[in-house]
């Protein structure tokens, strides 16, 4: 029942709703309406398209500076895509014209959210709930600055508040699921996403990633694999291509994305095709991950070890002194490159040895008959020994949510007893 093969996304919403707006710009010539620019502006927010839906908002300041139809959506958008300075300046400006508007105080909230300053954020959500308790918006930011602070307790509580207010809407079970997840209460994460996702027929690209999140901590890396794939062919929008063609391996969902917003899927899906021991397409993951993102330490260390595992020595060692040119602390990538080093140092005495013996055969080809000559026919196999009795016990556990902060490195025990060298990175809250 809850598997991802058995749910099938419903596209034809979205499909109905392009065509609306084609309408309403193409055929009425109200591509410049405010109430338009608003519409396109909150459903390219809900796409995750952050980039459109910040010049429809830009738009539509031009038109109307204080149009509140798309102000919650215009502050959410800079806020996530970190434009500080703008986000200062018009918070500013909407407190000095509306000073007893929810929107206004969630503006300068989300000022401080983005400064940081958690705790100085929630006195302003609190203050935008006060003036308007009905404002859904305020409630699911001031949940989120409570789980930035790590107060659990206080951050499901407002996003409960969020979702008596907007039953039907899936982003307060989106982000409850996310909180538990992050608490790592996985049976209680996964009724909610599961929830979410049943709420939004399966379209919203965030709840099916997180789902693939949570099923990734239960080590379930086949059934999370598909749930990641499924977020990137949502997130590109190629969801009607795959349920009305037959052939759907022509949509591949890692060539379809091109938005940096989803490299940690792409991240997190090649790190289940490398707990599968599915090491091509673990590689053609991190290596499109490091076409989105061409600085990031931890892509380049996912590839260096994805090409250690498979056997590639040479490659593995230049990756990780890619990684370790970004990032030279990273303890992941020093270790392991001390490792392919020896290792590859061992592969070249074996094969200097073992052409050493064949040059001593081929001198003793003319010995006379009868005179007992043995010759050393050991074959040298290039080995991947952590120094464990099973190797492919020591896994690299590089699991990412939408957001993150720090990264740090856990020496974890397997059930089998082997200890596992992983990095974990914490889960934060994300405005999205």
């Amino acid at each position: 029942e809850n598997h991802p093969e058995k749910m099938p996304p419903k596209i034809s919403i979205s499909k109905n709703v392009s065509t609306a707006f084609d309408k309403l710009w193409t055929t009425h010539k109200l591509d410049k309406a405010p109430e338009t620019l608003a519409l396109a502006a909150n459903r390219a927010y809900r796409q995750y398209d952050l980039t459109s839906a910040l010049e429809y908002c830009k738009e539509l300041t031009a038109l109307d500076p204080l149009c509140p139809t798309a102000s919650f959506v215009y502050v959410a958008t800079l806020l996530a895509l970190d434009h500080k300075r703008l986000l200062f300046q018009l918070a500013h400006e909407w407190v000095q014209a509306c000073p007893k508007s929810a929107h206004s105080w969630f503006a300068v909230g989300s000022y401080y959210y983005a400064c940081g300053r958690f705790h100085v954020a929630q006195r302003h959500y609190c203050r935008a709930t006060r003036l308007d308790p009905q404002c859904t918006e305020a409630w699911i930011a001031f949940g989120c600055s409570f789980a930035m602070s790590d107060e659990t307790d206080q951050a499901l509580a407002s996003f409960r508040a969020a979702q008596r207010l907007a039953p039907a809407h899936n982003v307060p079970l989106l982000y409850m699921g996310m909180e538990y997840l992050r608490t790592n209460h996985l049976v209680l994460a996964r009724h909610f996403l599961m929830a979410a996702n049943k709420t939004s027929h399966g379209g919203d690209p965030l709840c099916l990633h997180e789902l693939g999140v949570a099923d990734y901590q239960r080590k379930e890396f086949a059934t999370a694999a598909v749930w990641f794939q499924r977020a990137l062919m949502a997130s590109g929008g190629k969801l009607e291509e795959r349920s009305s063609s037959s052939s759907s391996t022509n949509h591949d969902p890692v060539e379809l994305c091109q938005d940096v917003f989803w490299e940690p899927t792409l991240f997190n899906l090649g790190q289940c095709y490398r707990k599968s021991r599915q090491f091509g397409e673990a590689k053609r993951c991190f290596e499109k991950c490091l076409s989105l993102c061409p600085g990031s330490a931890s892509c380049y260390s996912a590839l260096a070890f994805t090409k250690h595992l498979s056997g590639d020595i040479d490659g593995a060692i230049e990756m990780y002194h890619q990684a370790l040119s970004r990032k030279p602390d990273d303890p992941l990538s020093t270790e392991m490159l001390n490792r392919a080093l020896k290792e590859s140092l061992t592969a070249v005495a074996a094969v200097e040895t073992a052409n050493g013996d064949s040059e001593m055969t081929e001198s003793f080809a003319t010995t006379p008959a009868g005179e007992d000559v043995s010759r050393d026919a050991r074959m040298f196999t290039p080995s991947f020994n952590f120094g464990t009795p099973n190797s492919s016990a020591m896994a690299w556990s590089g699991r990412r949510t939408r957001s993150w902060a720090r990264r740090g490195l856990d020496l974890s025990i397997d059930t089998d007893g082997n200890p596992d060298l992983s990095i974990d990175s914490d889960t934060d809250m994300s405005m999205s």
